[in-house]
């Protein structure tokens, strides 16, 4: 995500991140890689990772893996949710960005800048 905050801020999006870990724990992190070009919340209390269904209170109350997309009215209109050993596609999370954005259906395999159906 970090190498790719200006390809989110293009589509008028903001990235956020959160994890159930602890604030000196994010800055101890941050500071491994070098800074992190984004908002980084501790979910210390684990109130979002609940609300958002991701916490496995089995697993020592750790969140999983989430991706939401959520509009400017607040209404999610998608969500990834998978387990920890699975990373991210941040190229998949943009076309899933950019379809929701794009004023109409998207046909499977769809790309930025290719028609939608009407």
């Amino acid at each position: 995500m970090n190498q790719n905050v200006a390809n989110f801020e293009r589509l008028n999006s903001v990235v956020l991140g959160a994890n159930t870990d602890s604030l000196p724990t994010h800055l101890a992190w941050a500071k491994s890689i070098g800074g992190v070009n984004f908002p980084l919340m501790s979910d210390y209390n684990k109130e979002l990772s609940r609300k958002y269904m991701v916490l496995t209170e089995e697993a020592g109350g750790i969140a999983l893996r989430g991706v939401f997309i959520i509009d400017p009215e607040g209404v999610i209109q998608h969500a990834s949710v998978h387990n920890l050993a699975v990373g991210r596609n941040v190229k998949e999370i943009l076309r899933t960005l950019a379809a929701c954005q794009a004023g109409g259906a998207c046909p499977v395999n769809w790309e930025e800048g290719q028609q939608v159906l009407k």
